[in-house]
Protein backbone atom coordinates (compact mmCIF):
# COMPACT_ATOMS: atom_id res chain seq x y z
CA UNK A 1 0.00 0.00 0.00
CA UNK A 2 2.89 2.53 0.64
CA UNK A 3 4.52 1.93 -2.06
CA UNK A 4 0.74 2.58 -4.43
CA UNK A 5 0.49 5.45 -2.61
CA UNK A 6 4.22 6.43 -3.82
CA UNK A 7 3.44 6.11 -6.86
CA UNK A 8 0.48 8.27 -6.77
CA UNK A 9 1.99 10.92 -5.62
CA UNK A 10 4.87 10.75 -8.04
CA UNK A 11 2.23 10.57 -10.80
CA UNK A 12 0.64 14.08 -9.45
CA UNK A 13 3.96 15.96 -8.97
CA UNK A 14 4.92 15.01 -12.63
CA UNK A 15 1.58 15.63 -14.08
CA UNK A 16 2.20 19.42 -12.41
CA UNK A 17 5.84 19.60 -12.25
CA UNK A 18 7.01 18.20 -15.42
CA UNK A 19 10.91 19.00 -16.06
CA UNK A 20 12.00 19.78 -12.19
CA UNK A 21 14.67 17.61 -11.76
CA UNK A 22 16.37 20.57 -9.66
CA UNK A 23 15.67 20.76 -5.97
CA UNK A 24 13.36 23.07 -4.57
CA UNK A 25 13.72 24.57 -0.60
CA UNK A 26 11.34 26.87 1.42
CA UNK A 27 14.82 28.68 2.78
CA UNK A 28 15.80 29.63 -0.55
CA UNK A 29 16.10 33.09 0.59
CA UNK A 30 18.50 31.68 2.65
CA UNK A 31 20.48 29.83 0.93
CA UNK A 32 21.17 31.56 -2.66
CA UNK A 33 24.54 29.66 -3.10
CA UNK A 34 22.21 26.41 -3.96
CA UNK A 35 21.05 28.69 -6.97
CA UNK A 36 23.87 31.17 -7.74
CA UNK A 37 27.10 31.23 -7.61
CA UNK A 38 27.50 34.82 -7.31
CA UNK A 39 26.02 34.83 -3.68
CA UNK A 40 29.34 33.31 -2.51
CA UNK A 41 31.20 35.98 -0.66
CA UNK A 42 28.35 38.25 -0.48
CA UNK A 43 27.57 38.51 3.18
CA UNK A 44 30.85 39.72 3.76
CA UNK A 45 31.89 36.35 6.17
CA UNK A 46 32.64 32.84 6.43
CA UNK A 47 29.67 31.16 6.52
CA UNK A 48 27.89 26.90 6.47
CA UNK A 49 24.57 26.40 5.53
CA UNK A 50 22.96 23.18 5.86
CA UNK A 51 19.28 21.98 4.84
CA UNK A 52 17.13 19.02 5.33
CA UNK A 53 13.74 18.48 3.39
CA UNK A 54 11.62 15.79 3.57
CA UNK A 55 8.47 15.42 1.72
CA UNK A 56 5.81 12.94 2.13
CA UNK A 57 5.84 12.48 5.24
CA UNK A 58 4.97 8.88 6.52
CA UNK A 59 5.15 7.10 2.73
CA UNK A 60 7.87 4.73 1.95
CA UNK A 61 10.45 6.27 -0.79
CA UNK A 62 9.14 9.86 -0.29
CA UNK A 63 11.89 12.27 -1.01
CA UNK A 64 14.41 13.19 1.00
CA UNK A 65 17.24 16.42 0.20
CA UNK A 66 20.18 17.14 2.35
CA UNK A 67 22.62 19.50 1.34
CA UNK A 68 25.59 21.25 2.87
CA UNK A 69 27.20 24.80 1.72
CA UNK A 70 30.65 26.72 2.50
CA UNK A 71 31.33 30.25 1.64
CA UNK A 72 33.75 32.86 2.10
CA UNK A 73 34.90 36.09 0.94
CA UNK A 74 38.71 36.59 -0.51
CA UNK A 75 38.36 40.29 0.65
CA UNK A 76 41.64 41.33 -0.80
CA UNK A 77 40.80 39.55 -4.35
CA UNK A 78 37.01 41.20 -4.27
CA UNK A 79 36.25 37.37 -4.80
CA UNK A 80 34.56 34.69 -3.48
CA UNK A 81 34.56 31.24 -2.64
CA UNK A 82 31.79 28.79 -2.56
CA UNK A 83 31.78 24.64 -1.73
CA UNK A 84 28.53 22.60 -1.63
CA UNK A 85 27.24 19.25 -1.65
CA UNK A 86 23.73 17.89 -2.35
CA UNK A 87 21.86 13.91 -1.57
CA UNK A 88 18.93 13.66 -2.93
CA UNK A 89 16.94 10.39 -2.94
CA UNK A 90 13.71 9.53 -4.08
CA UNK A 91 12.46 5.99 -4.57
CA UNK A 92 14.66 3.76 -6.13
CA UNK A 93 17.12 6.66 -7.44
CA UNK A 94 19.71 8.76 -5.57
CA UNK A 95 21.74 11.77 -7.08
CA UNK A 96 25.06 13.38 -4.56
CA UNK A 97 26.20 16.48 -6.56
CA UNK A 98 29.60 18.14 -5.76
CA UNK A 99 29.94 21.88 -6.69
CA UNK A 100 32.80 24.71 -6.49
CA UNK A 101 31.74 28.06 -6.55
CA UNK A 102 33.60 31.45 -7.68
CA UNK A 103 32.50 35.03 -7.45
CA UNK A 104 33.92 37.85 -8.35
CA UNK A 105 32.63 41.26 -6.57
CA UNK A 106 32.49 44.77 -8.12
CA UNK A 107 31.23 48.06 -6.05
CA UNK A 108 29.78 49.81 -7.85
CA UNK A 109 28.88 53.09 -5.98
CA UNK A 110 29.71 54.51 -2.66
CA UNK A 111 26.71 53.24 -1.16
CA UNK A 112 28.07 49.85 -0.94
CA UNK A 113 25.76 48.77 -3.34
CA UNK A 114 28.16 45.69 -5.73
CA UNK A 115 27.23 43.27 -9.02
CA UNK A 116 28.84 39.73 -8.84
CA UNK A 117 29.41 37.14 -11.31
CA UNK A 118 29.79 33.34 -10.73
CA UNK A 119 30.55 29.82 -11.97
CA UNK A 120 29.68 26.64 -11.16
CA UNK A 121 31.89 23.95 -11.40
CA UNK A 122 30.92 20.36 -10.55
CA UNK A 123 29.69 16.74 -10.74
CA UNK A 124 26.50 14.87 -10.48
CA UNK A 125 26.27 11.22 -9.77
CA UNK A 126 23.41 9.34 -10.19
CA UNK A 127 22.34 6.10 -9.13
CA UNK A 128 18.86 3.63 -9.70
CA UNK A 129 19.10 0.68 -7.41
CA UNK A 130 16.71 -1.61 -9.43
CA UNK A 131 16.01 -4.38 -6.77
CA UNK A 132 13.57 -1.85 -5.51
CA UNK A 133 11.81 -1.74 -8.99
CA UNK A 134 9.12 -4.50 -10.05
CA UNK A 135 7.94 -4.22 -13.27
CA UNK A 136 5.03 -6.17 -15.04
CA UNK A 137 7.56 -7.00 -17.96
CA UNK A 138 10.80 -8.11 -17.50
CA UNK A 139 13.10 -6.08 -20.12
CA UNK A 140 10.56 -2.66 -19.45
CA UNK A 141 13.14 -0.32 -21.64
CA UNK A 142 12.47 2.66 -19.00
CA UNK A 143 14.23 0.84 -16.55
CA UNK A 144 17.38 -0.15 -18.49
CA UNK A 145 20.42 -1.23 -16.68
CA UNK A 146 22.24 0.60 -18.82
CA UNK A 147 21.41 3.71 -16.75
CA UNK A 148 21.44 2.76 -13.54
CA UNK A 149 24.51 4.92 -12.83
CA UNK A 150 26.56 7.72 -14.30
CA UNK A 151 28.33 10.68 -13.03
CA UNK A 152 28.11 13.55 -14.87
CA UNK A 153 30.35 16.87 -15.66
CA UNK A 154 28.03 20.38 -14.51
CA UNK A 155 28.50 23.74 -15.16
CA UNK A 156 26.47 27.43 -14.32
CA UNK A 157 26.93 30.89 -13.76
CA UNK A 158 24.87 33.77 -12.06
CA UNK A 159 24.88 37.45 -11.45
CA UNK A 160 24.05 39.01 -8.04
CA UNK A 161 23.27 43.10 -7.60
CA UNK A 162 22.71 43.42 -3.79
CA UNK A 163 22.87 45.94 -1.28
CA UNK A 164 22.43 45.94 2.32
CA UNK A 165 18.60 46.23 1.85
CA UNK A 166 17.96 44.61 -1.34
CA UNK A 167 18.72 41.84 -3.85
CA UNK A 168 18.20 40.91 -7.77
CA UNK A 169 19.82 37.29 -9.06
CA UNK A 170 19.90 35.66 -12.59
CA UNK A 171 21.43 32.25 -12.41
CA UNK A 172 21.48 29.18 -14.35
CA UNK A 173 23.02 26.60 -12.15
CA UNK A 174 23.36 23.84 -15.29
CA UNK A 175 24.00 24.48 -18.13
CA UNK A 176 24.90 20.83 -19.30
CA UNK A 177 21.79 18.83 -20.11
CA UNK A 178 21.36 14.77 -20.67
CA UNK A 179 18.14 13.77 -21.79
CA UNK A 180 18.54 10.13 -20.75
CA UNK A 181 18.28 11.10 -17.24
CA UNK A 182 15.97 14.16 -18.15
CA UNK A 183 18.40 17.41 -16.94
CA UNK A 184 16.92 20.38 -18.39
CA UNK A 185 18.28 23.68 -17.94
CA UNK A 186 16.43 25.83 -14.91
CA UNK A 187 16.84 29.07 -15.02
CA UNK A 188 16.25 31.32 -11.78
CA UNK A 189 15.13 35.40 -11.37
CA UNK A 190 15.50 35.83 -7.41
CA UNK A 191 14.57 39.25 -5.76
CA UNK A 192 14.03 39.74 -2.03
CA UNK A 193 14.11 43.18 0.10
CA UNK A 194 14.24 44.43 3.79
CA UNK A 195 11.98 47.10 4.78
CA UNK A 196 11.85 48.88 8.10
CA UNK A 197 8.69 48.92 9.58
CA UNK A 198 9.16 50.47 13.01
CA UNK A 199 12.43 50.07 15.34
CA UNK A 200 11.78 46.32 16.26
CA UNK A 201 10.26 44.82 12.69
CA UNK A 202 11.57 44.36 9.50
CA UNK A 203 9.32 42.88 6.92
CA UNK A 204 11.26 40.66 4.09
CA UNK A 205 9.68 39.97 0.99
CA UNK A 206 11.55 36.99 -1.35
CA UNK A 207 10.60 36.01 -4.88
CA UNK A 208 11.94 33.28 -6.69
CA UNK A 209 11.01 32.54 -10.57
CA UNK A 210 11.85 29.20 -12.30
CA UNK A 211 11.72 28.52 -15.75
CA UNK A 212 12.81 25.68 -18.08
CA UNK A 213 11.61 24.48 -21.51
CA UNK A 214 8.38 22.52 -20.24
CA UNK A 215 7.15 24.68 -17.50
CA UNK A 216 7.62 28.07 -15.52
CA UNK A 217 6.76 28.61 -11.35
CA UNK A 218 7.05 30.45 -8.66
CA UNK A 219 8.09 30.31 -5.06
CA UNK A 220 7.18 33.69 -2.89
CA UNK A 221 7.35 35.13 0.50
CA UNK A 222 6.59 36.98 3.02
CA UNK A 223 8.70 36.51 6.66
CA UNK A 224 7.97 39.47 9.44
CA UNK A 225 11.34 39.83 11.99
CA UNK A 226 11.13 40.30 15.44
CA UNK A 227 13.94 42.22 16.88
CA UNK A 228 16.43 40.46 14.62
CA UNK A 229 15.88 37.48 16.42
CA UNK A 230 12.93 35.96 15.43
CA UNK A 231 10.94 35.44 11.98
CA UNK A 232 7.48 34.14 11.26
CA UNK A 233 6.01 33.67 7.71
CA UNK A 234 4.16 31.89 4.76
CA UNK A 235 5.07 30.87 0.94
CA UNK A 236 2.86 30.15 -1.46
CA UNK A 237 4.52 28.10 -4.64
CA UNK A 238 2.60 27.03 -8.10
CA UNK A 239 2.84 26.80 -11.74
CA UNK A 240 3.30 30.19 -14.21
CA UNK A 241 0.58 29.58 -16.97
CA UNK A 242 -2.63 31.55 -17.76
CA UNK A 243 -4.79 28.40 -16.22
CA UNK A 244 -2.98 28.08 -13.13
CA UNK A 245 -1.28 31.37 -12.23
CA UNK A 246 -4.80 32.74 -10.03
CA UNK A 247 -5.90 29.54 -9.39
CA UNK A 248 -3.77 28.23 -5.84
CA UNK A 249 -5.97 24.94 -5.15
CA UNK A 250 -3.37 23.28 -6.24
CA UNK A 251 -0.75 25.48 -5.44
CA UNK A 252 1.49 24.47 -2.53
CA UNK A 253 2.20 26.53 0.82
CA UNK A 254 4.50 26.23 3.61
CA UNK A 255 4.77 28.13 7.21
CA UNK A 256 8.17 29.32 8.23
CA UNK A 257 9.63 30.04 11.48
CA UNK A 258 12.83 30.36 12.60
CA UNK A 259 15.72 32.50 15.60
CA UNK A 260 18.61 34.08 15.67
CA UNK A 261 20.86 32.56 18.43
CA UNK A 262 23.96 34.56 19.49
CA UNK A 263 25.36 36.34 16.88
CA UNK A 264 26.58 33.49 14.57
CA UNK A 265 23.66 30.83 14.15
CA UNK A 266 20.62 30.82 12.95
CA UNK A 267 17.78 28.21 12.75
CA UNK A 268 14.67 27.91 10.43
CA UNK A 269 12.08 25.13 10.24
CA UNK A 270 9.23 24.96 7.35
CA UNK A 271 6.11 23.07 7.53
CA UNK A 272 4.70 22.58 4.00
CA UNK A 273 1.07 21.97 4.07
CA UNK A 274 -0.62 19.30 1.80
CA UNK A 275 -2.18 20.90 -1.66
CA UNK A 276 -5.24 19.16 -2.49
CA UNK A 277 -4.07 17.59 -5.64
CA UNK A 278 -1.93 15.15 -3.01
CA UNK A 279 -3.94 15.52 0.14
CA UNK A 280 -6.70 12.36 -0.46
CA UNK A 281 -6.78 10.47 2.29
CA UNK A 282 -2.84 10.65 2.23
CA UNK A 283 -0.20 12.62 4.90
CA UNK A 284 1.36 14.52 1.97
CA UNK A 285 2.86 16.93 3.83
CA UNK A 286 6.60 17.81 4.06
CA UNK A 287 9.26 19.48 6.30
CA UNK A 288 12.58 21.45 6.19
CA UNK A 289 15.22 22.52 8.72
CA UNK A 290 17.43 25.56 8.10
CA UNK A 291 20.74 25.75 10.32
CA UNK A 292 23.60 28.47 9.34
CA UNK A 293 26.57 29.13 11.21
CA UNK A 294 28.86 32.10 11.53
CA UNK A 295 32.33 31.36 11.35
CA UNK A 296 33.24 35.26 11.76
CA UNK A 297 31.68 37.76 14.18
CA UNK A 298 29.29 40.55 13.19
CA UNK A 299 29.46 43.90 12.78
CA UNK A 300 27.50 46.04 15.22
CA UNK A 301 24.46 47.02 13.32
CA UNK A 302 21.92 45.01 11.50
CA UNK A 303 21.72 47.30 7.98
CA UNK A 304 25.46 46.86 8.10
CA UNK A 305 25.31 42.83 8.11
CA UNK A 306 22.81 41.43 6.25
CA UNK A 307 22.25 38.35 8.16
CA UNK A 308 18.55 37.29 6.60
CA UNK A 309 20.06 37.23 2.88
Amino acid sequence: MKRIQLFILLCCSLSTSFAQQESAFNHYMFNHQSINPGYAGARGLSSFTSVIRSQWTGIEGAPLTQTLSFNAPITSKNLGFGLSVLNDKIGPTSSTSFDIDLSYHLRLNRNDHRLSIGLKLGALNYFLNPDMINTLYGNDASFETSLDKKIMANIGFGAYYYTQKFYLGLAVPRILENKDFGLEQHTYLMAGGLFQMNKSLLLKPSLLLKQTKTVAAFDSSLLLILNERFWTGLQIRNVINRKDFFNFIESGSSALIGIQIGENLSIGYSYGFPSSITNRGLNASSHELMIRFDLSQKINGYLRSPRFF
